[in-house]
């Protein structure tokens, strides 16, 4: 009977770590508070993995600072295998919604194709294309459970812009 007890602890303890790895849970209306950390805490390279629960979906946006005082966020979307099929219709996407993009084959993986948007500081803009990238372009629905992870960021409430 004990070593049921154990198990089940084990078990729950697993289950813990998992989803504390994905990162805290937020829907697309309360995307704009990680998105802003990013932005604010975010050292130069730090990024945000956005997952969509239950999928294979995720977006991911980079935060990048060329020189003191300028810095903004990116989005940074892959053309791989998973999201091949979207790729083409994010470039519509933007076309249709007057966003500026780039592509470039030139990173740090390999020949892997990124379509970059440059949101600079705007937050709420950003928020906004991502919350219609979701629903327009992947599908998903707008009750959607998402996690957030926000990696290479100082825990501080200060502004890292240097």
């Amino acid at each position: 009977m004990i070593w049921i007890l154990g198990l089940l602890v084990v078990i729950c303890i697993a289950l813990l770590i998992v989803r504390g790895i994905k990162g805290p849970t937020h829907s697309l209306e309360t995307l704009e508070m990680p998105i802003r950390d990013l932005l604010k805490r975010g050292y130069d390279g730090g990024f945000l993995i956005i997952d969509v629960s239950r999928s294979k979906y995720f977006i991911q946006l980079r935060k990048y600072i060329n020189e003191p005082g300028l810095y903004g966020i990116e989005l940074c979307f892959p053309n791989a295998k998973w999201s091949a099929k979207y790729f083409d219709e994010l470039i519509d996407f933007c076309i249709k919604e007057g966003i500026n993009y780039i592509i470039t084959k030139e990173n740090t993986n390999g020949p892997l194709e990124f379509l970059y948007i440059d949101f600079e500081k705007d937050v709420h803009k950003a928020h906004r294309y991502i919350k219609k990238i979701f629903i327009e372009l992947l599908g998903v629905n707008e009750n959607v459970r998402l996690f957030a992870r926000l990696e290479s960021a100082t825990i501080e409430d200060k502004l890292i812009d240097k």
